[in-house]
């Protein structure tokens, strides 16, 4: 395939991530929004008519919350895969250009299912391509990069949280353990996960974009003189 194509083909999936993602920044945003809204409103005074009982009308808000709530985990869905395809796809762009990479498209994409190795490579592997596709030399390709140090950070400790979250449900509901945490604690540790996980993706745009620009203007040109 030709460079052209290359790129065109590589725009084309930063272009899905970054609809997916800001999809997840919106519904998560609004999600944590109506949470925070249903936890901390005030009670409703409740009046006793001796009338018949009717029931009430469907409301507007419980419609818009529940679109909210289905379209969250297909953006997610989407979001994990165009992003991943993404990652393959530069990767690829580089080795057809004869770029040097310490991790290949293959294992760019396959470190993030392998556990423990997915705590590390995943991050070291999108800051080399980074580098590289800014023409960075290979003696500077693990430079530190600002960016994808907070996108890594962010969603590392978003899963943490979360997963914490998850294993104190898990015990509540499947044993006599239960931890007694007020509503609003739950609450606030859900929402900074929640914001974690919004940086990050954020934060992933601002990379693809980043990295996709690069790859476009043929930043690593270089390599043809070395």
């Amino acid at each position: 395939m030709s460079f052209e194509n290359n790129v065109r083909s590589l725009r084309t999936r930063a272009t899905l991530v970054k609809i997916f993602a800001w999809t997840f920044v919106a519904t998560t945003v609004f999600q944590m929004g109506a949470l925070g809204y249903e936890i901390f409103k005030p009670p409703v005074d409740i009046v006793v008519s001796a009338g018949p009982v009717t029931e009430p009308a469907f409301p507007l808000w419980a419609m818009i919350v529940g679109i909210a709530a289905l379209i969250l985990p297909i953006s997610i869905l989407g979001l994990m895969l165009c992003a991943l395809v993404w990652v393959y796809k530069a990767h690829r762009n580089l080795a057809d250009e004869n770029v040097d990479l310490d991790y290949s498209a293959g294992w760019a994409v396959g470190s993030y299912f392998v556990p423990f190795i997915n705590l590390i490579v995943p991050m070291r592997a999108m800051r080399e391509l980074h580098n590289r596709s800014h023409g960075e030399v290979p003696e500077l390709a693990h430079s530190p990069v600002d960016d994808v140090a907070a996108w890594w950070t962010a969603y590392i400790i978003g899963i943490v949280l979360s997963l914490g979250l998850l294993l104190k449900v898990t015990v509540d509901a499947a044993t006599n353990i239960v931890f007694l945490t007020p509503a609003w604690m739950e609450f606030a540790m859900a929402a900074f996960a929640s914001l974690l996980f919004v940086i990050s993706a954020v934060m992933l745009v601002k990379l693809v974009g980043a990295i996709t620009q690069a790859q476009s203007e043929g930043n690593h040109a270089w390599k043809a003189f070395e």
